[in-house]
């Protein structure tokens, strides 16, 4: 028996199946309520750092960064960046509860 594959592509769009319900807080100094910021600080200068000072860079170790600009990420070949590939479906009853994370769904988006 010969069995064949057949790759087809929909678009879809994904759907968060569960909704965030969770308090959020924000921290204040108690003598004049005042708003509490995350400041950026530069380890090396031992100072604050503006934000148009402030770059991004790929680890590749702990003593080498490479830059990385705005432009960059749009020229890489992310084939998960709008697609993914199923490769098979398991029972719910397989899977491990500590691997579930949140829920989404998958939904057709525009025409097959």
């Amino acid at each position: 028996m010969e069995t064949s594959s057949v790759n087809t592509t929909t678009p879809i769009k994904v759907t968060a199946a569960t909704e965030d319900h969770s308090i959020r807080f924000h921290q204040y100094h108690l003598d004049d309520m005042a708003r509490i910021r995350t400041r950026k600080f530069c380890e090396i200068e031992e100072a604050e750092v503006r934000a148009e000072e402030i770059g991004k860079g790929y680890e590749v170790s702990k003593d080498t960064i490479v830059a990385i600009s705005d432009e960059d990420p749009a020229g890489l070949p992310l084939t998960t960046a709008k697609a993914i590939e199923i490769v098979a479906f398991v029972p719910y009853s397989e899977i491990d509860p500590i691997r579930i994370g949140e829920g989404y769904y998958l939904e057709p988006d525009g025409l097959i």
